[in-house]
């Protein structure tokens, strides 16, 4: 395997502990096999040959030094190969996250400068794994609820906690408005940290640590980030306030409009209540068109002032129904009537049989007229049909009204029932926009239910076409109640 630009191979490609166990054996069989080489030497120059014994001797003591050497290179590097084996087993539980563990090896020689250098790795790795922990839960504990104030005075007593400092501030603004200041050896050391955020930086955190803390860029680094998190924080909190103080004025605002509406409501029935009587009066004394017209209208004018009162009623929820037994059909074509539309067909198909609806009789008229007026209105003249018919099972009184008209485009079938929802087609009638959202509302109020056909208005059409009725399908708008109802005595099993 090839070594990187970086890296430095040390010794041969044995392993240390071999040479190690090489070299030990080495220094105690090359000096004595240097000795008995010598006394051979000195036997030859003195006798002219070696005697066999001396031979012998020399060869016996130079295998007993080589066993003895083995052996005690053997259990001496044994020895020394201990220190390292928990060298190497303390990095091996380090990297499996185990933190505590420490190497002890006596004397101040470089395997114990190795050890040092090992157990204050540990710890300094081990200080900032906890004091990360500490800044997690730091940051979880912060809300953009707790206001700006609070969540500042969270932030510096966690830096405080977390990176063992003295003291700490943070400073909102320009972080050039606050001095660097300088390291003194010896006394307390500064530390700083920009709150930076991508687009701007809004504060920077100061703060002072012992003499005797060591600090590296690993410190800073991680201090960077808490600051950066705290920048964050800050950020969301002053957004967060932002948006509480634009709803509130908002609420305020709303507030007021309702107390508008509900003042000009009350104030607005009692003229149009005149108007109209007045205008009756003059009708019975001699009759004209314009005084019937200004009889309708008023009446129109103040059905809508109804609907402005009931939506401020419905907000403050002071509006509940006072439930009566109902005829649906015939309150039906009393609120067609009340309409005064001569120059739209419309017809009533009544299969009740009997089955009575159980509902308020002065906010079922508030529906029917709010329902029937958006039928004249989106029907743009079409004829308008309404079906009535029980449903035994769920004991319930259905009302179905369709128009003949266009109908409600799909991307706005979702929205017709909320409050000012109208029309966005230049073409689109006038309106408050509120009619549909008040029958909905008193609808639910009396427990019943007020739904559109998405499919538009040929079921219920194509129904009221069977009584006798023509009707155009898959055209024009349906609109179906149901209220909670009860058969007459006649009709009970």
């Amino acid at each position: 395997m090839s070594n990187g630009p970086g890296d430095q191979r040390l010794g041969l490609a044995l392993s240390f502990r071999a040479r190690l166990t090489a070299g030990l054996i080495a220094g105690a069989v090359v000096p004595l096999a240097g000795f008995g080489i010598v006394l051979l030497a000195a036997e030859i120059t003195r006798t002219g040959g070696i005697h066999s014994t001396l031979g012998s001797l020399i060869v016996f003591s130079l295998a007993a030094a080589v066993i003895v050497g083995v052996v005690f290179a053997y259990a001496l590097a044994s020895n020394l190969m201990a220190p390292l084996r928990a060298i190497a087993r303390s990095v091996e539980r380090v990297s499996a996250g185990d933190l505590s563990t420490r190497v002890e090896v006596a004397g101040e020689d470089e395997l114990a400068r190795l050890v040092e250098s090992h157990n204050r790795l540990a710890a300094d790795l081990q200080r900032r794994n906890t004091e990360l922990g500490r800044i997690l839960v730091a940051i979880g504990e912060t809300s953009p609820r707790d206001g700006l104030d609070r969540l500042i005075a969270h932030a510096t007593s966690s830096a405080r906690s977390a990176f063992s400092m003295i003291d700490a501030v943070i400073h909102i603004g320009d972080p050039d408005d606050v001095k660097v200041e300088e390291v003194i050896p010896g006394e307390s050391r500064p530390i700083r940290a920009i709150l930076a955020l991508p687009d701007e930086r809004v504060g920077v955190l100061i703060g002072h640590l012992p003499a005797t803390r060591s600090w590296d860029s690993a410190d800073q680094d991680l201090l960077e980030l808490y600051a950066g998190e705290v920048a964050v924080a800050i950020r969301n909190a002053q957004l967060f306030s932002q948006v509480q103080d634009q709803t509130h004025r908002l609420e305020a605002l709303d507030a007021a409009k309702d107390d508008f509406l509900r003042g000009i409501s009350h104030n607005l029935q009692t003229p149009l209540t005149s108007i109209r009587a007045y205008s009756e009066q003059l009708q019975e004394e001699r009759p004209d068109r314009r005084l019937e017209v200004i009889t309708e209208q008023s009446e129109r004018l103040s059905r809508m002032v109804r609907q402005l009162l009931t939506v401020s009623r419905l907000d403050a929820g002071t509006l509940k129904p006072r439930i009566e037994i109902v005829a649906l059909g015939p309150r039906v074509r009393r609120a067609w009537e009340a309409l005064g539309v001569d120059d739209v067909p419309f017809e009533v198909t009544d299969d009740a049989a009997g089955w009575l609806a159980l509902a308020d009789p002065d906010q079922l008229d508030q529906v029917l007229w709010a329902i029937l007026d958006n039928a004249v209105k989106y029907g743009r003249g079409a004829p308008v049909r309404a079906h009535v018919q029980p449903d035994v099972v769920a004991r319930t009184l259905r009302l179905t009204i369709a128009d003949s008209g266009p109908g409600v485009p799909q991307d706005l079938q979702g929205s017709v029932f909320e409050r000012y929802a109208r029309g966005t087609s230049p073409d689109h009638p006038e309106g408050t926009g509120i009619g549909l959202y008040v029958a909905r509302e008193l609808v639910l109020a009396m427990e019943g239910s007020l739904d559109l056909d998405a499919s538009g208005a040929g079921g219920a059409a194509g129904a009221a076409a069977g009584a006798g009725g023509a009707a155009e399908a898959g055209a024009g708008a349906a609109f179906t109640i149901a209220l909670p109802a009860e058969a007459s005595s006649a009709n009970e099993p």
